[in-house]
């Protein structure tokens, strides 16, 4: 149609751009990716997070550094738990919400992107995407999460340290089986273990030996008729 201008996408920073591709969660990952890049959040241990720098330069990067605080050692699941719902974030997606950026979603649709917000890019939101796709948005690292998530780093290394922590889970051990009476009577280790761990709770040395027979001791068993 003549004399119509082409749509430009409108001017979004990092957090924006976060918020509009994974919601709340991209972009806590988003802010903590920048904050230990620029130095301002050190990695205490793998996965465990300290502030190093105070300084705030965006109100979602002062928010996490709020939940971190200066002598906190957080994982970013703990992060993201705490500003579940703070202001600070919350408005990022209410100014997409104001921009038509950024909609409800249908009830029988799925959750993208592991967004919890119920939102989702709107045609504008979408085309808004694909516009900053190529575009600089500082740290080039923060950028890449912000546009496909933390899987999207290419420091390795470092995602490793941010975002996973050791296993700390102990190891299931299987409960020991109870041993049959024929395997406790032909193996002595075992019939040592099960004597002073089950003692006659068992039900197994009653008598001092098996089903009236000769006790493990070499004495008489329980089945005798009481002669001397």
């Amino acid at each position: 149609m003549e004399g119509r201008t082409a749509v430009t996408a409108p001017d979004l920073d990092l957090y924006d751009v976060a918020y509009l591709a994974g919601g709340r969660d991209r972009v806590v990952d988003t802010a903590v990716v920048a904050l230990v890049r620029s130095g301002r959040i050190r990695v205490h241990s793998p996965g465990q997070l300290a502030t190093a720098d105070l300084s705030r330069r965006h109100p979602v990067e002062a928010a996490v550094l709020d939940v971190v605080g200066p002598k906190g050692h957080r994982s970013v699941e703990t992060i993201r738990w705490r500003l579940l719902e703070d202001e600070r974030l919350l408005d990022v997606g209410r100014n997409l919400q104001r921009a038509g950026l950024l909609g409800r979603l249908g009830a029988v649709l799925p959750l993208k992107g592991g967004r919890r917000d119920g939102l989702t890019p709107t045609r504008a939101g979408r085309r808004a995407l694909q516009e900053y796709a190529d575009r600089s948005l500082g740290d080039p690292e923060a950028t890449r999460v912000a546009l496909e998530g933390r899987s999207a780093m290419g420091d390795a290394k470092l995602r490793a340290s941010i975002f996973e922590p050791p296993d700390t889970t102990p190891p299931v051990i299987p409960r020991r089986r109870r041993p049959s009476r024929r395997e406790i009577l032909e193996n002595p280790e075992l019939a040592a273990y099960w004597g002073s761990a089950q003692g006659v709770a068992g039900g197994i040395f009653i008598g001092g030996g098996l089903d009236g027979g000769a006790g493990f001791d070499g004495g008489g068993g329980g089945g005798g008729d009481g002669g001397g």
